[in-house]
């Protein structure tokens, strides 16, 4: 009785519920293209890596809770990249790789020495 609400309402089953959401967020990270992957598994990388963390070492409280929440937060991101449409990251990428042309112009009178 008592193993099952520890069961119930430990420390581990919430580890094992974030365990489970990482699972089935990195299957999908590897259905999509490879200019979204790329982006994606890193970042599923490092949660793993905190997951271990979680599973394997003896941490207070404190830490513990701390590092879970940072968990729940990442997985959130993930999940929020995995339902974007494609065309919109390539946009977003495209809006931050180019400045805009007043810019580019500051920069050569800079560059010339005209300020």
């Amino acid at each position: 009785m008592v193993n099952l609400i520890s069961l119930i309402l430990g420390w581990n089953w919430r580890v094992r519920r974030l365990r489970k959401r990482w699972d089935r967020l990195r299957e999908k990270s590897l259905k999509k293209e490879a200019g979204l992957r790329a982006t994606l598994l890193p970042r599923e990388d490092q949660i793993e890596q905190n997951l271990r963390i979680l599973e394997e070492r003896r941490l207070n409280r404190r830490e513990r809770a701390r590092l879970a929440k940072e968990l729940e937060i990442d997985l959130e991101e993930v999940k929020a990249l995995l339902q974007t449409k494609p065309e919109e990251i390539r946009a977003a990428a495209a809006r931050q790789v180019q400045p805009p042309p007043q810019q580019k112009q500051m920069k050569r009178k800079e560059e010339e020495g005209a300020y």
